[in-house]
């Protein structure tokens, strides 16, 4: 099938030579905003005490999956690893929920994190996995380009999902064109990289 592939995105890695653009304080206070409505208070917290000291760490297309407060409360997070735990906890590009669910089961997609790959367990709407963690909450962020979802527990990784980068990417590859919420087509960003089908697993 056409999108049974592997998914690697060219901001996976960030250099020095291809700089991220900065996230855009504007669309950072809409989502804020729309967060709040929603009840994300504790992701909001975090949120703002990285963007005080370490916004460029963050770029301008970002998709966060945010636990709920309940989930956050019973994680361990210091200030010495929030930058660890905000960037493995959002998707270098703006992914709508409809976008999200053109990936089969299967594929993965790196976290904002280096090396920190996230898998998807898509058995549709109601029971869509990243890692551990279901999708409970889509569209939380409506009033800026940035995309925010919210899920059913912090995200876990394993030393399976901790994936290096080869040192050369193929150009890049266009994604088709995805039906977004409203209804109009979606093209996800050029910048998402090289895409491959992986061997089916024999029957």
């Amino acid at each position: 099938m056409g999108f049974w592939f592997f998914i690697i995105l060219a901001l996976f890695t960030l250099t020095e030579s291809q700089p991220t653009a900065p996230l855009n304080q504007t669309d950072l206070q809409a989502a804020i905003a729309d967060m709040r409505t929603k009840s994300y208070h504790g992701f909001v917290i975090l949120l703002k005490m990285l963007n005080s000291t370490h916004n460029s760490l963050l770029g301008r297309d970002v998709t966060f999956l945010m636990p709920s407060d309940q989930e956050l409360s019973g994680s361990t997070i210091t200030q010495e690893n929030l930058q660890d735990f905000l960037l493995s906890h959002s998707i270098p590009t703006a992914l709508l929920f409809n976008n999200l669910l053109h990936f089969p089961t299967g594929t993965l997609v790196p976290s904002s994190l280096p090396n920190r790959m996230i898998s998807v367990a898509n058995h549709g709407r109601t029971s869509f996995f990243l890692n551990n963690a279901r999708l409970v909450n889509p569209e939380v962020c409506l009033s800026s380009l940035i995309r925010c979802h919210g899920i059913s527990a912090t995200i876990t990784f394993n030393k399976n999902m901790n994936v290096s980068l080869p040192a050369a990417l193929p150009a890049p590859l266009r994604i088709p064109a995805l039906r977004g919420s409203s209804g109009h087509n979606k093209q996800a960003k050029s910048s998402i990289g090289h895409m491959r089908t992986p061997t089916p697993t024999p029957q």
